[in-house]
């Protein structure tokens, strides 16, 4: 049977650049009620001051709260006829408001204390974290600098800034906010997780794995945390560290469908085989479908591993599994790529003949398929068609990502006609585009043998 030599590693790129982590939990840690509820008391030099009316409201509902009667106390506020001229009372109405969930009609009210007061530094600040709460960065970071220009310097407010920066790219920044936040937050973990985020896209890789290797001792139930770990670890080279990370992350079931993918081409590049379909399978069965490309690129690696057999029973599941056809339909480039693979696979389990013409049809709609160029190429050579084979090889070194491969078959193959000159000419172009130890030795012993040659 025919047997491709492919020159291939596969490299894992879904899972690198972590996104910043949710920031979600911080709403339920006691660190940020002790921040949050700690702007309740009021501070004469820059907040506003109360008169009688407003001292005496706000003791009646700091009655209600004292008591546990929440809804009591925003009841007060909401009918005070005060409450509407009253930059302290809307405050503290807000301030209980987004406590209870009511995120929109806190911001409304905190909107309300700032137009009476633009100076309430605590309104700006609470204000940029009812945003951050909703998800709207870019309206918190203007909120939160304000908060700052008027004193803020607490962790909450440093970290929610370094969360707004991350969130838009500016990674520096972030680190920096991310490390005040310490200073006053010191086991706050979601700012540790921050500054980690930050360092890797910073490309401080070890300093961002050690981050999250404490964050894991001292709060293990954070399991989605080893999906960032393993991105670090495969990121630094240390694919066999990122398996096992993500590995892990896969029997916690907190990796999504693509990344289980990803987690089966890393066991493929270590040729665990095996592992790499039980990922493959469970991607497929996966209850949120991925899109059919995903699979195809699966079947591809496959194929170019010569894992025919592997190959051949995941097309037929993939076609028991998926809506085959029309995602056929919609989607050309996976549908040829999908199609070529089980080409490539009939030449070696089945017909060869009907493989090869399956290829060359598919060769007609897309000349520039340098995959599909090599195999026929191998195939002719096996069949001592030389000069076919020559020139689909001289087609494929046209094409950047097969040059390589294409110009130093090439070179073999003239080599054993004897052909010794153009033989060089491609091996030389080879070794320019890419330079190897091996092949510069192999291109050395053939300039001895021309030379003997010509002697001859």
């Amino acid at each position: 049977m025919l047997k491709i030599q492919f020159t291939l590693m596969l490299v894992c790129t879904c899972l690198t650049g972590a996104a910043p982590l949710p920031i979600d939990p911080i709403w339920n840690t006691e660190s940020f009620r002790k921040a949050f509820t700690a702007s309740y008391g009021v501070d004469s030099r820059i907040e506003p001051k109360l008169n009688p009316a407003e001292k005496e409201e706000l003791d009646l509902v700091a009655k209600k709260m004292a008591s546990g009667d929440r809804l009591g106390a925003i009841s007060l506020m909401v009918k005070s006829l005060l409450l509407e001229k009253s930059p302290a009372m809307l405050f503290n109405l807000g301030s209980l408001q987004f406590e209870e969930g009511q995120s929109t009609k806190a911001m409304r009210n905190f909107r309300k204390a700032l137009k009476i007061q633009p100076n309430f530094r605590d309104a700006h600040r609470n204000l940029a974290i009812a945003y951050v709460q909703t998800g709207d960065y870019k309206e918190a970071e203007p909120s939160l600098r304000r908060a700052m220009e008027l004193g803020s310097q607490d962790g909450l407010t440093m970290g929610l800034l370094g969360y707004c920066l991350s969130q838009s790219g500016r990674s520096h920044d972030a680190l920096q906010a991310y490390r005040m936040a310490k200073l006053t937050m010191p086991d706050e973990l979601q700012w540790q997780l921050g500054e980690a985020t930050a360092l890797m896209d910073l490309d401080e890789l070890e300093e961002a794995a050690s981050i999250y290797e404490y964050v894991l001792k001292v709060s293990p139930e954070r399991v989605a945390i080893w999906v960032n770990l393993g991105d670090v670890h495969l990121r630094q080279g240390q694919q066999l560290l990122a398996i096992a990370d993500l590995e892990v992350a896969r029997r916690l079931n907190v990796l999504d469908a693509s990344a289980i993918l990803s987690l089966g081409h890393l066991y493929l590049n270590e040729t665990l085989t095996e592992k790499a379909m039980i990922c493959y399978r469970q991607a497929l069965k996966n209850p949120v479908p991925l899109h059919f490309q995903k699979f195809a690129d699966a079947v591809d690696y496959l194929v170019r591993y010569q894992l025919w057999n592997q190959a051949r029973q995941f097309v037929m599941e993939i076609r028991q599994a998926a809506d085959y056809d029309t995602q056929i339909k919609e989607d050309s480039k996976s549908a040829h790529q999908f199609e070529r693979a089980g080409a490539m696979i009939e030449i070696e389990l089945g017909d060869s003949e009907e493989g090869v013409s399956r290829l060359e049809s598919l060769l007609k709609k897309n000349p520039l398929d340098g995959l599909i160029l090599i195999t026929l190429s191998e195939y002719f050579v096996e069949n001592k068609e030389t000069e076919k084979a020559l020139m689909l090889l001289e087609r494929a070194a046209s094409i950047d990502e097969f040059a390589v491969q294409a110009q130093r078959r090439r070179g073999e193959i003239l080599t054993l006609r004897g052909d010794y000159s153009a033989a060089l000419d491609a091996l030389r172009n080879a070794q320019e585009i890419e330079p190897n130890k091996a092949l510069e030795q192999y291109i050395e012993s053939i300039e001895r043998l021309s030379k003997l040659h010509e002697r001859q």
